[in-house]
């Protein structure tokens, strides 16, 4: 062995001894191969960092993965194009909170809309909701109103109303009912109301 050879092994014996990872060794006593071997090792690595890394994060921030269920329809329900249930809900709700529950119906009401009542009355399209409210308000006074909600899903949403209201007869009433709404198209095309029993 020549005595170039001897120094330069001498020399990478000590630097193994020294600093066993290629990226803490001196510059100097590595050749240009083992340098660039050296600077792609470490590229290497912290690419592999990066991608576990995001992975991890991607992990952490994903909902947990759905179960593979036997008895699951293929085809999801949706209410089709347009304002999203919870869209519509949102709305119907500002507005009837605001004390405007007219616009709420010109705004989102579907013209061949079906209103049921809990007792089983079918109101059908703006006509028959419009006949309602004005024969309604005839006999009622609204003394303090409240919409929540909405409590949305892929078809439609409810909102919970509690009204105080004078009668006709004088009498006062506190009730809460629920207003089941279906969307299609954004745009309501069936209410059912519910009552607290």
């Amino acid at each position: 062995m020549s005595k170039k050879k001897r120094k330069k092994k001498s020399e990478l014996e000590t630097t193994t001894d020294v600093a066993p990872d290629a990226s803490m060794a001196t510059e100097s006593t590595l050749s240009k191969k083992e340098r660039k071997a050296a600077a792609k090792a470490e590229k290497a690595a912290e690419k592999a960092a990066e991608k576990s890394t995001e992975k991890q994060d991607a992990s952490a921030d994903a909902a947990p993965a759905t179960p593979k269920f036997k008895h699951l329809r293929k085809k999801k329900l949706t209410s089709g194009k347009g304002a999203s249930p919870r869209e519509v809900g949102e709305s119907l709700v500002a507005l009837f909170n605001a004390g405007k529950a007219d616009e709420a119906e010109k705004t989102w009401y579907h013209r061949k809309i079906e209103s049921i009542e809990g007792d089983g009355s079918v109101f059908e399209g703006l006509k028959g909701v419009a006949e309602k409210s004005a024969w309604w308000c005839s006999e009622n006074k609204i003394v303090a109103a409240k919409a929540e909600g909405p409590f949305a899903c892929s078809t439609g949403f409810t909102v919970i109303f509690t009204m105080t209201i004078d009668r006709a007869d004088g009498t006062r009433m506190e009730f809460r009912e629920a207003g089941v709404y279906t969307v299609e198209k954004g745009r309501i095309v069936r209410e059912l109301f519910m009552y607290e029993v």
